[in-house]
Parts: C-alpha cells; sequence; structure tokens
C-alpha cells in the first residue's frame, strides 16, 4: 500500500502541548499502541527495510521533541540526528508458552515504559514464536506523534495487498535525516509573533466565557469555543455513574476481544444506526450486565467517545476530542438501549465545535502551572466510567513482511479512567481491544465475558 503525503507541522497544536506536559503525572501518561497477530512470524530483515522506507516517508517518525520555554510557546519537533532505527524495531520471542494471554501480560508492562523523551516516540517489537506457529507485531506509540486515525494511515507505509509484494527501495536514512532542515532548538526566529498569537486564544476565549456567566442570555452568541468549555466543565463535574469502578492504580491489563463485522454491520443497518452505535450499545449493555452481576444498579454510566475532527486532507496531526456523554443503565430491552445510546451520541456529535472540547480546555489549561492541570485532569478523569475509540481499518486481506493479518486490537490511553474500550474495524471483524485498570475493574474476566455476551444478544436481535 502506497501512505498518501501526511503533512507534519513542526509545533504542537494545543491539545498535543496538554498530553505532553500532564505526562509529568505518570496516570496521566498518552501512550498507546496495538497487537497485531498474523498467520506466522513476520520476516524481519524485510520488515526492517519496510520500516527504514516508513521512517523515510513520514517525517514524525525521524523527529524528536524540544520542551517549549515557558507556556507561551509550544514544544516542537526537530530532526532527530543521532536516530537509530535498531532502537525503535527489535525482535523478541514470544514470552512464556507463546499464547496471547502471555503476550498481553507482556505487552502492559512494556505500554508502562515511560519514552525516552530524547528520541523519537514510538517503537515496534517484532515476536516470533506464539502459538499454532503464529507471529505478532507489537506497537508502542505517544499521542504526541499522531492520533488513532493517523497511526492507521502510517501503517499503510508497511502493510501490503499481496503476500509476496515487492520490496520497498532501500533508504539511506542517514542522508535522509541530515537533509532535514536545521531548525534551531533555542526560540524560534518567529517567537514573538507566535507567543501574541497564543496569548490572544486564551483571552478572548476567556473573555467569552466570563460574558456568559455574568449574562446567560449571550450563551448563544458567545461562540462554540466558549460553549463547549462550559459544557464539558459541567459534565466533567458530574460523578461517575459506577461505584464499583472509582478506586485507581497504576496497575494496568489488557483483553481482546472479537466479533464478525458483518453481523455487527447488519444489526446496526437494522436498527437505523452505525457501527459506532453498535460498539457503545454493547459496552453500555455490557457495563449494565457487569454491574447486574455484583449486584449493584447505577443509573447511568458516565463516559467518553471520540469524534474526529481530521479534514479530507492527509495529516499526521492530532484531530480528535473526546466527548463526555452519559449512557442508561437501568434495565431495558437491547433495541431500547441501542436507540437511546444512538440518539444520545448523535446529540453530543452535534454539539462539537471546532477541535472541540480538547482544543478549549487545552487553550486555557497550558496556562496554568502544570501540577494545578494534572490535578484537576486526574480528578475529571475519576469522574469518567470508561472512555471508547473507535477507529476504520483496512478492508480485505493485508499482510505485512509476508505475513497475513488475522487481528489487530488497539489500546487507547487509560488517562486515568477505569478502562478504555478501543475498536478497529475491518471488512471481516471488528477487533476491539480494553485496557483495564484492574484497581477499578476487578472482575477483567467478568468484564470480558459480559462484552462478549453483549454483542452476542445484539447481533441476534438482527
Amino acid at each position: 500500500m502506497v501512505m498518501g503525503d501526511m503533512h507534519f507541522e513542526r509545533e504542537m497544536s494545543r491539545p498535543e502541548t496538554m498530553m505532553w506536559n500532564i505526562e509529568s503525572d505518570p496516570w496521566l501518561a498518552s501512550t498507546g499502541g496495538s497487537v497485531t497477530v498474523y498467520d506466522r512470524p513476520l520476516d524481519f530483515p524485510r520488515f526492517h527495510r519496510s520500516m527504514a522506507h516508513a521512517v523515510a516517508v513520514a517525517a514524525r517518525l525521524r523527529q524528536r521533541v524540544v520542551p517549549g520555554r515557558g507556556p507561551l510557546i509550544a514544544p516542537h519537533w526537530v530532526a532527530d540526528r543521532d536516530f537509530d532505527l535498531d532502537w525503535h524495531v527489535r525482535r523478541i520471542g514470544a514470552p512464556g508458552e507463546g499464547t496471547l494471554r502471555e503476550l498481553l501480560d507482556w505487552v502492559s508492562q512494556f505500554f508502562q515504559d515511560p519514552f525516552d523523551r530524547s528520541r523519537a516516540l514510538w517503537q515496534y517489537v517484532v515476536v516470533d514464536g506464539l502459538n499454532e506457529g503464529q507471529g505478532a507485531l507489537v506497537t508502542k506509540m505517544h499521542h504526541v506523534v499522531t492520533d488513532g486515525q493517523g497511526a492507521v494511515q502510517l501503517a499503510a507505509a508497511y502493510i501490503t495487498l499481496q503476500r509476496r509484494a515487492p520490496q520497498p527501495p532501500e533508504v539511506d536514512l542517514d542522508a535522509v535525516i541530515g537533509s532535514d532542515p536545521q531548525q534551531p532548538e533555542g526560540l524560534p526566529a518567529e517567537a514573538r509573533g507566535l507567543a501574541a498569537e497564543a496569548l490572544r486564544w486564551p483571552m478572548e476565549l476567556t473573555r467569552k466565557i466570563i460574558d456568559v456567566a455574568t449574562h446567560p442570555d449571550r450563551v448563544l452568541h458567545a461562540g462554540g469555543e466558549a460553549t463547549d468549555l462550559l459544557r464539558t466543565t459541567a459534565d466533567q463535574l458530574r460523578p461517575a455513574g459506577s461505584p464499583l469502578w472509582q478506586h485507581r492504580s497504576r496497575h494496568r491489563r489488557l483483553e481482546t476481544l472479537t466479533v464478525p463485522f458483518e453481523a455487527a454491520h447488519r444489526t446496526a443497518k437494522a436498527h437505523g444506526g452505525t457501527l459506532n452505535d453498535f460498539f457503545m450499545t454493547g459496552a453500555g449493555e455490557a457495563a449494565h450486565r457487569y454491574h447486574r452481576a455484583k449486584g449493584v444498579a447505577p443509573e447511568r454510566f458516565h463516559v467518553t467517545f471520540v469524534v474526529s475532527t481530521h479534514t479530507d486532507a492527509p495529516s499526521g496531526l492530532n484531530a480528535f476530542t473526546p466527548v463526555p456523554v452519559e449512557i442508561p443503565s437501568g434495565e431495558m430491552g437491547l433495541a431500547d438501549r441501542f436507540a437511546a445510546i444512538h440518539e444520545r451520541l448523535a446529540e453530543r456529535r452535534n454539539e462539537v465545535h471546532g477541535g472541540g472540547p480538547i482544543e478549549s480546555v487545552a487553550s486555557i489549561a497550558n496556562f496554568l502551572p502544570t501540577a494545578l492541570v494534572t490535578s484537576l485532569i486526574r480528578n475529571q478523569a475519576s469522574h469518567i466510567d470508561f472512555a471508547t475509540s473507535s477507529l476504520p481499518g483496512f478492508r480485505g486481506n493485508t499482510y505485512v513482511a509476508g505475513a497475513r493479518t488475522l487481528h489487530t486490537y488497539a489500546f487507547g490511553p487509560l488517562a486515568g479512567t477505569a478502562f478504555n474500550l478501543t475498536m478497529l474495524s475491518t471488512n471481516r471483524s471488528l477487533d476491539i481491544g480494553a485496557h483495564l485498570d484492574p484497581a477499578a475493574v476487578t472482575d477483567a474476566a467478568l468484564l470480558r465475558a459480559c462484552l462478549e455476551d453483549a454483542y452476542r444478544d445484539l447481533i441476534a436481535l438482527a
């Protein structure tokens, strides 16, 4: 496959800067990744060569971050003159007996290892020796590099449509990096203008918020950014719905499940919704069943779903916003739950303006002391029962270094929530990765069983 030309900015956006800053609190780490299982081990020399090609094509993969000096200048990206592909692309034997469970346990620890901030912020690990002659690829990437949709686009640089596809041309990475523009590590020459622009946005937004707070009748004229921030702040002040999922820790556990694509698509269409509605309904139903099994009956769940703010142009930028939404938790038929969640998601999606709530929050947060921001965001995250994200994958059979893709499980950052569910859809299956905090979800096996049962029963509706 050929990856389109992706546009990368020199400076971090406001949301990226916020994600970068708050990671001083390890609970709010923005690391995500994936586990892809193949029908056989990858041809490692061929994969290494493919990744050299990917690094040459996507500039962000060969760049490192230079911190901003003060709140008015955002961190920016420069070429990593000491880039070493062997640091970022590695090969190991499968842990233990080669089961998927043992691999997931290893990956949960791998994801928790912090990145070396003096290097490019990604690592790929080829895993040999899984059961049944299978192989795997584990990807780990900091969220400031790109979002989930961008990561799928980046994967097109090493994914092929045939098992025996022609190898990419050899690349002299030293020459590529040496030809990258030299960028100063101090304050950019245009710092004064950048500072003025950076300051203008939060000052204008703050003025609108104060105006609405003192004159509520003017809310319709406040502009999308101000109303986004006001609504998000109010949403996050609501307590979590689950009395069971309130504890937090730095322990992690990964779970996976797979749902047939055609059956899920048929169900969603039959009930006038989307695959994301199907995904969210199954998650809500599973949460309800988990609590019912524990003898607890919350009235609703406070969750988030991701709205993409990407344009049609290929971009390596983070262009997403998590949107909080309350979904019903009480006893109801699956069709009624689907309808209620479909309506609520559509309503909240239509309320997103521009870059969405994350843009508005970051525009203020980046000017506050980092310790204060991390405390506030950790408190907000404790009010979220679970986070969700849905990604479109590749259609048809795909291959990496001669191995055919069986399943790809993506895992979004936990960032202080009880768990994160991420769905990646292909024309064969919906592959769902669950990133759990076991201090919150104390019975991971029960939650996984509830998810499997909920999606099976949803499909039976069609």
